[in-house]
C-alpha cells in the first residue's frame, strides 16, 4: 500500500475560504492576499459551491483592462462581480478519496488545489502545500533531481514588472525566477507579486517588488528534507543547483507528481 493511498480528509484543511458570487473582484483580491491563497470557492446565498475565482483570473482581466504604457498602472481590476470572471464548477474529490487520486487531478489539470465536497457542501480543501507536508512526513528519499521541472523560466532583476507579468501569462506559469547579472537566482516574481504591484507603473523594476522566499539546494538533496526546509522557512520555490548552476526548480505541481505515484 502506498503512503498516498491515505484519504484526503486526513490532510485537507477546513474550513474553506469562500466568496459570494456577487462580491467584487477587489474583494476577491483582498481575501486572496490576506490569506495567501491562489483561489477561492465561489458560493451562492445558500452556501452551495458554484465555481472558483483564482489569481490567474484576476491577472487576466486586470492586465486586459490596464492601459499599456510606462506610466500606466500594471493592472486595473474592473468594477465587476466575481460571477463575471470565475470558472463555473470546481475540481473536487470526496473526503475518502486518496491523496494519490487528488494529486493526479492536480497534475493533469495543472492546479494547486482541489476542493473536498461531501454531499452539496464544501468539507475542506487539499493543496499542493498539504502534499508537501505528506512528502516530508513519509520520508521520501529520492533526490530532488528526480522530480524537478526544466527548463527554468526566469527574468532579469532589471526587467520591468509589465514584461514579467506578460511572461507569466505567455508561459502559463504561476511564477518565474528572478536572476542577477550572473544568472544566479535572487528572488521570485509570481502572481502574488503581480497583484500586489497592480497600482505601480508597469515600468517598475522587478527587483523592487520581487519576493525572496526561495531555497537553493543541491541536486542530490532528498525530497523529504527539501520539503521540510520549505515548510519551515515558508519558501515558495526550491531551486535545484549544482556547481553554482541552476538545473531545475521544484514547484507545488512537482510535489503533486510525487504523491500521484501508485
Amino acid at each position: 500500500m502506498s503512503h498516498y493511498d491515505e484519504p484526503v480528509q486526513r490532510w485537507m484543511r477546513s474550513p474553506v475560504r469562500t466568496i459570494r458570487e456577487d462580491s467584487s473582484l477587489s474583494d476577491a483580491d483582498h481575501i486572496l492576499r490576506e490569506h495567501t491563497l491562489s483561489s477561492l470557492a465561489v458560493i451562492d446565498d445558500a452556501g452551495r459551491p458554484l465555481g472558483v475565482i483564482s489569481r490567474t483570473d484576476l491577472l487576466r482581466v486586470g492586465r486586459a483592462k490596464s492601459a499599456f504604457g510606462r506610466r500606466a498602472p500594471l493592472l486595473e481590476l474592473p468594477a465587476q462581480p466575481v460571477s463575471s470572471v470565475m470558472t463555473r464548477g470546481m475540481l473536487s474529490v470526496a473526503p475518502d478519496a486518496s491523496l494519490a487520486d487528488a494529486a493526479t487531478i492536480m497534475v493533469s489539470q495543472h492546479v494547486h488545489r482541489v476542493f473536498v465536497v461531501q454531499g452539496a457542501q464544501l468539507a475542506g480543501v487539499l493543496s499542493t502545500r498539504d502534499l508537501m507536508d505528506a512528502v516530508a512526513a513519509h520520508k521520501e528519499k529520492a533526490p530532488i533531481s528526480d522530480f524537478m521541472s526544466t527548463p527554468v523560466i526566469s527574468v532579469s532583476s532589471i526587467e520591468t514588472v509589465g514584461r514579467a507579468t506578460d511572461r507569466l501569462e505567455d508561459a502559463k506559469v504561476a511564477g518565474v525566477l528572478v536572476t542577477d547579472e550572473r544568472e544566479w537566482p535572487v528572488g521570485l516574481f509570481t502572481q502574488v507579486e503581480a497583484l500586489q504591484a497592480r497600482e505601480l507603473p508597469a515600468s517598475t523594476p522587478v527587483e523592487d517588488v520581487m519576493n525572496y522566499a526561495l531555497l537553493c539546494m543541491d541536486l542530490e538533496t532528498q525530497l523529504h528534507r527539501a520539503a521540510r526546509h520549505a515548510i519551515e522557512t515558508r519558501a515558495r520555490r526550491i531551486v535545484a543547483v549544482h556547481d553554482r548552476r541552476v538545473c531545475g526548480v521544484l514547484t507545488g505541481i512537482d510535489f503533486a507528481r510525487i504523491a500521484s505515484r501508485r
